[in-house]
């Protein structure tokens, strides 16, 4: 999955472009982006950058509504909830990864 460095800023662009724009999410969702960022928290899953900044792509690319279900039920099946909870139990004191996890578990849990 490449180096953490790398993997951190895709997420992170991955981020920015799924952010209140429906075809983007689509569009990497259909591109295998939601796949790729679970695989980038399991490899990395010891940096808690790469962690928050992966919880923060998977919170926008499974928010909405049915532009977003596509993407939360291959989230759902990559593994994302298993991944976003270690990243929780691992980097405790992060705040902001927290906040990014616990909004995307709120977007897996709903619909």
């Amino acid at each position: 999955a490449g180096s953490a460095g790398v993997q951190e800023q895709a997420c992170f662009a991955l981020r920015n472009l799924t952010a209140n724009h429906a075809e983007n999410k689509t569009r990497a969702g259909a591109a295998g982006a939601v796949e790729a960022v679970v695989v980038a928290m399991r490899t990395h899953a010891s940096d808690a950058s790469v962690q928050a900044r992966a919880c923060g792509a998977l919170r926008n690319l499974t928010k909405g509504g049915a532009e977003a279900e596509e993407n939360r039920t291959r989230a759902g099946d990559a593994g994302a909830i298993e991944a976003t909870v270690a990243a929780m139990l691992a980097h405790a004191a992060d705040e902001d990864l927290q906040e990014r996890a616990c909004g995307l578990l709120r977007n897996l849990t709903t619909s």
